[in-house]
């Protein structure tokens, strides 16, 4: 007999409750619905099912100098944490997935179905949102700050690819080598700017005339990491103003 009937129909109902209560949690219904019945499935049964999705990770650049600097550190706590439960918030607004908070930043992501449907509207009205809302945490952290270095503020990497959605308890997370790549472009690039592996970078190009109609720029670069000192190639996204100039 399968654990799952042994179980009864009483408890399956009730794990396919908790998981539709806990996916709630990270993403909005628009959003969920576009998680297949095999890929819920999966996710319930043994905890974690394959997708393709584009991640954004973020980072405040000089934020250990900023929190020893902090004239109040209850104040910086408070910024920071309220700078992400915006980004939480934007997330879902631009129908993605918030996954976590890391202490001076975010990873969150989109799924997608494959390589000719990147859901490249999204992430951009997301990055586009994020960027000038960090100018805003920044200027609070200024205010609270006793000696300011230069080059605070938010730095964003992104790349795409198979990754695997993961359920750990009341948890959904996303592992994979996109949240790699993506953490590689975040640690190069400076505050304001937007890195984008290779990957994801070439899947752009082919889009690139939406892109520049939409007043995105991309450009080819070097991004200088870790494992590649000496430079790995990656792009260069830029996202028009909003408001006047």
């Amino acid at each position: 007999m399968s654990p799952d009937v042994a179980r009864g129909p009483c408890s399956i109902n009730s794990s396919a409750v908790e998981l539709e209560a806990v996916l709630a949690q990270h993403a909005s219904p628009q959003v969920l619905s576009e998680l297949s019945e095999g890929q819920r499935g999966e996710l319930g049964s043994v905890g974690s099912t394959s997708i393709q999705a584009v991640v954004v990770v973020g980072d405040l650049r000089l934020s250990g100098y900023v929190l020893r600097e902090s004239a109040n550190p209850s104040l910086y706590a408070r910024f920071v944490v309220g700078f992400t439960e915006a980004i939480r918030g934007l997330s879902a607004d631009c129908h993605g997935w918030f996954d976590k908070f890391t202490g001076d930043g975010f990873v969150a992501f989109w799924p997608y179905p494959d390589d000719v449907h990147i859901p490249t509207g999204r992430v951009s009205a997301f990055c586009q949102a994020v960027l000038p809302a960090s100018e805003m945490l920044v200027a609070n952290l200024r205010r609270n700050s006793r000696n300011f270095p230069v080059g605070v503020g938010l730095a964003l990497g992104m790349d795409a690819g198979p990754c695997e959605l993961v359920r750990i308890g009341g948890a959904i997370t996303v592992v994979g080598s996109p949240i790699v790549g993506a953490s590689r472009m975040c640690s190069s690039a400076c505050a304001g700017e937007t890195l984008v592996n290779v990957h994801l970078g070439n899947l752009l190009e082919h889009e690139l005339r939406g892109l520049e109609s939409g007043g995105l720029k991309l450009r080819r670069t070097v991004a200088r990491t870790k494992e590649y000192p000496k430079g790995q190639e990656a792009y260069h996204l830029t996202f028009p103003r909003a408001g006047p100039e």
